[in-house]
């Protein structure tokens, strides 16, 4: 069974839920954006994967001999949303991360499943990564994502992804030139299901209805173990700390648009949200 996965997603799609689930399961460890992307120097694909393979091995030696892992994190865990309440005085959701490691005491073979998850730039070195290591994918109704990505104060909020960007030029160059900021939302959620649909196969694409739906289960396509799983999970993708307001806006501006998650659902699945 493969011992390393690789996780990269559309953010705001639960991938830090994926984290959660799989780090309450026996012989596995999750890790949350434990990498500095925009530090990252490397001169070609085949030292990024020299990188990342080190550091992937520098993680598991951390772990099994001194317990512990770099991972971002809240309390000294990984939450299962990194986004908390609102900021009166800004109306965003902020960030309730405060931590950059993670305590591991659970027992642990030598050949545990370590999971890491970096969505921005494991999604933007998917053509990469996949050829060299098991990568699954994150995604969940547009809409809900666009939503998402107005509540909170991050650099999608303006659609810009730093970390993707760095290593795909053409997106950098692609969204730079969208003036309109919802527009280069748009762009930057179809690039985001673009990259997905042609490097991953369907099993290993999550889909947060589905996580939600079989309360876990469905992470059984990274691990059997996850078949134990029986959280109760609740859809966020109606969450009433979105701006209703901005619903029909961003509605309309997904129907009139052509991007690529049409292929995981359909006009019907976002008009009757």
């Amino acid at each position: 069974m493969e011992k390393n996965i690789i996780l990269a997603g559309v953010p705001r799609s639960g991938s830090t839920l994926v984290c959660h689930l799989l780090g309450k399961l026996s012989n596995t460890i999750a890790l949350h954006e434990p990498l500095e992307p925009l530090k990252i120097k490397v001169n070609s694909n085949q030292e990024y994967i020299k990188f990342i393979s080190r550091f992937i091995n520098q993680q598991r030696e951390m772990i099994l001999e001194q317990g512990y892992a770099i991972s971002k994190s809240a309390k000294g865990k990984i939450p299962d949303n990194h986004i908390g309440g609102l900021d009166r005085k800004t109306g965003k959701r902020v960030d309730i991360l405060d931590g950059s490691h993670i305590t591991v005491s659970k027992a642990l073979s030598a050949d545990f499943l370590l999971a890491i998850k970096q969505p921005g730039m494991f999604t933007a070195m998917l053509p990469v990564l996949s050829r060299v290591f098991t990568c699954y994918a994150t995604i969940r109704n547009p809409l809900s994502v666009l939503r998402s990505w107005n509540s909170v104060d991050m650099a999608v909020t303006n659609g810009h992804a730093p970390a993707a960007e760095k290593f795909d030029h053409n997106l950098k160059t692609a969204l730079m030139n969208e003036q309109d900021v919802f527009q280069r939302q748009i762009s930057l959620l179809s690039w985001f299901f673009e990259q997905i649909d042609t490097y991953l196969p369907e099993k290993q694409i999550i889909h947060y209805e589905d996580l939600i739906r079989t309360n876990g289960k469905t992470l059984s396509c990274i691990t059997p173990l996850a078949n134990e799983l029986s959280e109760r999970l609740e859809t966020k993708n109606n969450n009433p700390l979105y701006n209703e307001g901005m619903k029909t806006r961003l509605l309309k501006l997904l129907l009139d648009s052509d991007g690529f998650y049409w292929k995981y659902y359909s006009k019907d699945e976002l008009s009757n949200l």
